[in-house]
């Protein structure tokens, strides 16, 4: 039941005919869990909160970054290097003290997702990897579960809820039914990479709660069975009808949990830069394509991009330990995984936050200290 604080704090939303007060305590009843607190996660974590989801649960294992802060919207400067997840608890919980935030600073993987997931009524995909989406989406088909999922690119966004069991009792599409075949070794870059405008993100994201509070309140208008495109430069939007493959493309518990989706262990291994510069058997490796700028010229490194690295790993057969880098983090974490698979006795690092902050790092650690 909604107190009377609560009453008037959602006093906007109660006043629409088809929400009232029983509108508002299905909000309260709730739980969503919102996978990815960057771009898109930022906007839809603000929203559901400030509307009234009543528990949210938010899972990142990425720490903020001086190049976030053009679009994800819930960060400051001064939380550069903190835990997106943390931060984005805090700040929710701010923002409304009568809902309930779950902190979860870890990247999803088969086992969290299968643990995590049936504690919650609707999953919000904000990832921005192909492998993140096909795992929530394989799960959540699984369990049974719908999910809100977009994805950007440059001015571009995409949009659809899926596995929403409908009055037939079956199953809307799912992701696999709109995007049935993928490549998780692909090269196809991320919005960090291929760059993406401040706004959609916002819009997108805004879109994807909108999504949420209309599963709640009215499922019939969801965007079930739809893809729903926007172009924001152009101010352009489509919406396709998309058809369920009746049950083709589902996956066995066994299925998800052998499948390689390209993610990266959740597990946090630390080292120390110094390594990669003092160390012989420690070496920096560049997997951006030859053409990208910056130039990398901050620390001794090779240069093997992403798509000819695994016809090429016999040169890092010297080294004991490997650092991979690239513009944003998503290619280099791509290159740990390839590489771990044919070196299993190495200790390999993805840097998460690109090359221009390497740069910067390594540039510091080699600058005499004055005292």
């Amino acid at each position: 039941m909604l107190n009377q604080n609560e009453i008037k704090r959602y006093a906007r939303q109660i006043h629409l005919p088809d929400i009232g007060i029983e509108g508002q305590e299905k909000l309260k009843q709730a739980k969503v869990l919102i996978i990815g607190a960057g771009g898109l996660g930022c906007p839809v974590i603000q929203y559901l909160s400030a509307a009234g989801i009543g528990t949210i649960g938010v899972v990142d294992g990425d720490v903020v970054s001086e190049s976030n802060l053009q679009r994800q919207i819930l960060y400051t400067s001064q939380d550069i290097g903190k835990s997106k997840a943390t931060i984005a608890t805090e700040k929710a919980q701010q923002l409304n003290s009568f809902i309930n935030i779950n902190c979860m600073d870890e990247f999803i993987a088969p086992q969290q997702a299968l643990e995590i997931f049936p504690n919650y009524d609707l999953i919000v995909d904000c990832s921005d990897n192909f492998g993140t989406r096909y795992l929530i989406n394989d799960v959540c088909v699984l369990l049974g579960k719908p999910f809100v999922s977009a994805a950007l690119f440059r001015y571009e966004g995409q949009l659809g809820t899926y596995n929403v069991l409908q009055e037939n009792d079956t199953y809307s599409a799912n992701f696999r039914d709109v995007f049935p075949t993928n490549d998780l070794k692909s090269t196809t870059l991320n919005c960090n990479d291929a760059g993406v405008i401040a706004t959609l993100p916002g819009i997108m994201g805004l879109y994807q709660a909108n999504e949420v509070l209309n599963y709640f309140l009215n499922k019939n208008l969801c965007l079930t069975n739809k893809l729903f495109s926007f172009n924001c430069k152009k101010l352009n939007h489509f919406i396709f009808e998309v058809q369920s493959n009746n049950n083709a493309n589902h996956k066995t518990l066994e299925e998800i949990l052998a499948i390689n989706y390209g993610i990266t262990c959740t597990q946090k291994m630390e080292y120390e830069l110094s390594w990669f510069i003092e160390d012989k058997d420690a070496i920096i490796v560049d997997v951006r394509e030859f053409e990208e700028l910056p130039i990398f010229v901050a620390a001794t490194h090779l240069q093997l991009p992403l798509s000819e690295l695994e016809k090429n790993k016999i040169i890092l057969a010297p080294y004991q330990k490997i650092l991979f880098v690239c513009k944003s983090g998503m290619r280099s974490k791509k290159a740990q995984e390839i590489i771990s698979n044919y070196f299993f006795d190495k200790q390999l690092f993805s840097y998460k936050t690109g090359i221009e902050e390497l740069s910067e790092e390594l540039e510091n650690l080699s600058k005499p200290c004055n005292y």
